[in-house]
C-alpha cells in the first residue's frame, strides 16, 4: 500500500508534560469502574412488555444459549440516530428467589453485540436472563456519574421455549418509565461510549500506521481515564481534562458538561470527547518532569497544548476538513484587530499544525508526510498519515511550546532544500519568526519573554469562548 522512501533510525524518549490541574503534588494512579454494580440507570423498555408471561415447570435444567443480542440505543422522542455499545463491560446473570447468580463477566465485541455464550444447568423454574451493560471498559475508561460509578443498563430477556436467546432493537430505549430526562440522558451517556470507543480506535489506528512508516518509535498505547457525565453537573460551563482529578482524589479524570439548551449534536459530543482525551493523551505520553522550572511564559506553553486539543478533536468532529476557515489566521478581523496573526493564541497554534497537516491549501503547499510514502493514498488517508506523524513529533519531542516542537520536526523531519522552502511559507503565513516564535503578544506589541500575565488554569479544557460550539 505504501511505499518507504526514507527510514527515520533514532530511539524515543520519554518524558512527562506538566498539566496544571487542581494544584496536588505527587503521582497519579488512574483507576477505572469494576463492573459490579446491582444499582442501574436504566431498564430497557420493551415495547412488547403486554405479552404473556413465560411460565416453567419447576422440575430440573436446561441449557441457556444466547446466540446474539444487539442493541442500538436512542432517547425517549428518537428524534437522533441510534447508537450501539461496542467494546462495552457486561455481566450475564438471573435472579431467582430474590439472589443473584453470576453467569459470565466479559464485553462486547466491537460491533456491540453480545454472541455465543452458553449456559449450562440453568434451574427451569429461570423464566429469564439479565444482560447488564457498563458503559465503557477498563481498558479506556467508562463513562461515569460523580459517584464513580459507570453508567449501567439493564436488559430482561425471557428464555423461549428452545432456551436460545435472539434479540436486537436499533431502537432501544433505557431509563425510568414516566422519566423522560433518565432516557435522554442514558442516550447522551450511551453517545460518549460510542465515540469515546470508536474515535480513539480510529486515532490508535492511525498511529500505528504511521509507526509502520517509522519503525523505531515507541508504539502506542491507549491508558484509560473516566468521563464523568450527569444532569444538572457543570450545565454551561466546560468541558475539561483534570491531571489529579476534579475533586482532587489525585486520579486524572475527564468531565463533560451539562448544556442547558439539552443539544449534544454527533458532532460536538466527537469533538469534545477527542479534544479532552488528547489533553490527557499528551500529558501521559510526554510526561515532562515534575521538577523541571518552566521558563517559558504560560500563555506560550498553553496555546500549545490547547492548539494541540483543539486541531485533533475539530478534525474527528469536522471529518478532516477545515478547508473553510484555511485563512483565518490572515485574515481574522474583529473591531479591525487581527486576534491570531503571530500571536500566542491556540486559534494560531491550530492553524500552524493543520497547515502541516492539510494536502490542498490557499496560502502554502507543505505537507509533512510528503518524502515518505506514496502517491496512492486518497486525501484523507494523507491527513491522517499526518496527523499521526504530528503525534509521533509531539511525543519524540517532549515539547511545551509550539516553537520546540517546530524546531525538533525542522530538524528531524524536513529533509530537502525544496520542503523546506515551503515549510518557511508555513512559519509566514501565520506570522511566526524563522525560528518557529511568536512575533507578537495579544495586544500586537512585540512579544517578549516575560510579555504573558496570564495566569495557570486549574484544568485542561475548552474554556476559550472563541472555541466554545
Amino acid at each position: 500500500m505504501k511505499k518507504i522512501l526514507f527510514v527515520v533510525m533514532g530511539t524515543l524518549l520519554v518524558g512527562t508534560f506538566m498539566f496544571n490541574s487542581a494544584g496536588v503534588s505527587g503521582e497519579e494512579n488512574v483507576e477505572t469502574q469494576r463492573s459490579e454494580a446491582k444499582e442501574f440507570d436504566g431498564e430497557f423498555i420493551d415495547p412488547d412488555e403486554n405479552k404473556p408471561k413465560i411460565t416453567r415447570s419447576t422440575a430440573g435444567s436446561r441449557t441457556v444459549k444466547i446466540e446474539n443480542i444487539y442493541l442500538k440505543i436512542t432517547d425517549e422522542a428518537k428524534k437522533e440516530p441510534s447508537v450501539p455499545m461496542p467494546n462495552t463491560n457486561i455481566s450475564v446473570l438471573y435472579i431467582l428467589n430474590g439472589k443473584e447468580t453470576l453467569l459470565h463477566e466479559g464485553k462486547t465485541n466491537e460491533k456491540g453485540e453480545v454472541t455465543g455464550l452458553s449456559f449450562p444447568n440453568i434451574p427451569n423454574e429461570v423464566t429469564s436472563l439479565i444482560v447488564r451493560y457498563y458503559l465503557g471498559n477498563t481498558e479506556r475508561g467508562f463513562i461515569q456519574k460523580y459517584n464513580k460509578r459507570p453508567y449501567t443498563f439493564h436488559l430482561n430477556r425471557p428464555i423461549p421455549a428452545n432456551s436460545v436467546i435472539n434479540f436486537s432493537s436499533t431502537s432501544a430505549r433505557f431509563g425510568v418509565a414516566g422519566n423522560t430526562d433518565t432516557f435522554f440522558y442514558n442516550y447522551q451517556a450511551a453517545k460518549l461510549n460510542y465515540y469515546y470507543d470508536v474515535a480513539v480506535k480510529e486515532f490508535s489506528d492511525v498511529i500505528v500506521k504511521t509507526n509502520d512508516l517509522f519503525p523505531k518509535t515507541v508504539p502506542f498505547s491507549v491508558e484509560p481515564i473516566n468521563m464523568n457525565f450527569e444532569k444538572g453537573k457543570f450545565v454551561d460551563q466546560y468541558n475539561a481534562f483534570f491531571r489529579y482529578g476534579h475533586d482532587n482524589s489525585k486520579i486524572a479524570d475527564i468531565i463533560i458538561g451539562d448544556r442547558s439548551d439539552r443539544v449534544f449534536t454527533d458532532s460536538l459530543v466527537l469533538g469534545t470527547v477527542m479534544h479532552e482525551w488528547t489533553h490527557w493523551n499528551s500529558y501521559r505520553e510526554t510526561q515532562l518532569s515534575l521538577e523541571k522550572p518552566e521558563t517559558t511564559p504560560f500563555q506560550i506553553r498553553n496555546s500549545y497544548r490547547e492548539g494541540w486539543a483543539h486541531l485533533v478533536g475539530q478534525m474527528y468532529s469536522r471529518d478532516f476538513n477545515l478547508s473553510n476557515e484555511d485563512l483565518l489566521v490572515q485574515n481574522d478581523n474583529r473591531n479591525g484587530v487581527n486576534r491570531y496573526f503571530g500571536k500566542p493564541t491556540a486559534m494560531t497554534v491550530k492553524h500552524v499544525l493543520w497547515d502541516l497537516m492539510d494536502i490542498t491549501s490557499q496560502d502554502e503547499e507543505f505537507y509533512l508526510t510528503h518524502r515518505y510514502v506514496d502517491d496512492n493514498l486518497t486525501e484523507l488517508e494523507m491527513k491522517k498519515l499526518n496527523l499521526g506523524l504530528l503525534h509521533t513529533i509531539m511525543v519524540e519531542s517532549k515539547a511545551t511550546t509550539l516553537q520546540e516542537f517546530l524546531n525538533y520536526m525542522e530538524n528531524k523531519y524536513i529533509l530537502t532544500t525544496s520542503d523546506m522552502k515551503k515549510y518557511k511559507k508555513v512559519l509566514e503565513v501565520n506570522g511566526l519568526n524563522r525560528d518557529g516564535s511568536f512575533k507578537f503578544s495579544e495586544d500586537g506589541s512585540p512579544l517578549t519573554k516575560n510579555s504573558s500575565s496570564v495566569q495557570e488554569n486549574e484544568f485542561e479544557g475548552t474554556a476559550c469562548s472563541e472555541f466554545v460550539e
